[in-house]
């Protein structure tokens, strides 16, 4: 009998259907960056609390992070994916644990938390590898486990594995294709074959396929006007930044009507970094000690890393460190030290909390990935105090 051919034809598809990820709460909060060094905090200051700030993805310690988030009540858990580091005094980004297969070891050791993966899919992975790693973890997580699809936009990345740079549109060409024979091989009870202009596969099928229903959900990071066509065609969340919380809705907005003009529906979230403290004259003043020693080495190692970013398209990089702030400007050069032009959650947890509230009520966010300057302290006062008053507004059940 002739296995079943399936040639990508351009249109948006989702065999089986889209999984359900809601869990009945307005807002739905995730813990970020756990697993490397520095998180988003590209700051010397972290050195003089190095465990704290630094090096707690190390497992001894990130083990325990993740499992009190889970206790207080964080719905999901995202690695950050970096594979090479920026250098500068405090080595940024320099250390991490696997953010694909970490998700294996988060799994047993939680029980209703979502555990999710971060690929580049560009990086000579096959979807079926993929497919059957995700499977496998969807497996032991019964059913918990989600991918977050990424294409890569690093430069030196890209040569660590022998690639040259991909133009970005073509980058989220090869992930339309990849995602589409990823959801077959997911859905798919019988082998079949699959003919794409970037991938193929004959005779390939997953078993055990995922515990899941259809899939595992997939979300992507998207900030792009292509983008976020990609989320809208192909994912099931879509996590995006913006300056302001109205660019945000704009972008959310135009999220959720591209996905309905494909017969979809998808899911908003953003990212934000979060500096707590007791009151907002404590936090301003811990937030000016990390900015006065913003680690600028490390900054430039990471301006160039970015070729694949649309703000460097045209920049000639050596420039950068004749410039005080590398060729950003001030505004974006803090940002992105500092929470890489997320949000910056700074203050009391009565000025978090609106905060969040804000990129959820009026930012149209479903969805909150939070990572801390210190994620232990940052935890005990989301626990303590934070959390107690998202349920006052209504935002948590």
């Amino acid at each position: 009998m002739a296995r079943k051919l399936i040639v990508p034809d351009g249109i948006p598809n989702d065999p089986g259907g889209q999984p359900d990820s809601r869990r009945g709460r307005a807002l739905e909060l995730g813990f970020f960056g756990w697993n490397i060094r520095g998180g988003m905090t590209m700051s010397k200051a972290t050195l003089r609390n190095n465990d704290r700030e630094r090096d707690y993805w190390k497992w001894s310690n990130s083990r325990n992070l993740i499992e009190q988030a889970e206790y207080i009540g964080f719905d999901y858990q995202v690695p950050f994916a970096r594979w090479l580091g920026s250098g500068g005094e405090i080595d940024f980004n320099g250390a991490s644990l696997d953010f694909l297969t970490t998700a294996a070891a988060t799994a047993p050791i939680t029980k209703e938390m979502g555990v999710f993966s971060t690929c580049h899919i560009t990086f000579k992975f096959h979807p079926l590898h993929i497919a059957k790693i995700g499977a496998s973890i969807d497996h032991i997580s019964n059913g918990r486990w989600g991918l977050n699809i990424v294409t890569g936009y690093q430069a030196q990345e890209m040569a660590a594995f022998g690639m040259d740079p991909i133009d970005h549109d073509l980058a989220y060409d090869m992930a339309e294709e990849f995602t589409v024979l990823l959801k077959h091989l997911w859905t798919e009870p019988e082998p079949f074959d699959f003919e794409g202009k970037f991938y193929q596969s004959y005779g390939a099928v997953v078993k055990p396929g995922p515990t899941r229903s259809p899939r595992p959900v997939l979300m992507n990071a998207g900030m792009s006007d292509r983008g976020v066509m990609f989320g809208a065609r192909n994912v099931d969340w879509l996590f995006t930044v913006a300056h302001t919380v109205a660019d945000l809705r704009a972008k959310v907005d135009r999220a959720h009507t591209l996905a309905g003009s494909f017969g979809r529906s998808i899911r908003a979230a953003t990212m934000c970094w979060v500096l707590p403290e007791a009151t907002d004259e404590l936090a301003a003043e811990k937030f000016e000690e990390l900015r006065a020693e913003i680690d600028r080495e490390a900054l430039l190692g990471y301006a160039h890393q970015l070729g694949g970013m649309e703000i460097y398209k045209d920049r000639e990089v050596d420039s950068f460190s004749k410039d005080p702030y590398a060729g950003l400007g001030k505004d974006f050069y803090e940002g992105y030290s500092l929470g890489f032009t997320s949000p910056q959650l700074v203050g009391s947890p009565e000025t978090i909390a609106e905060k969040l509230r804000e990129l959820n009520e009026e930012g149209g966010a479903e969805s909150i990935l939070m990572c801390f300057v210190d994620p232990q302290k940052g935890l005990h006062a989301m626990q303590d105090d934070i959390f107690p008053i998202l349920k006052k507004m209504g935002l948590r059940g």
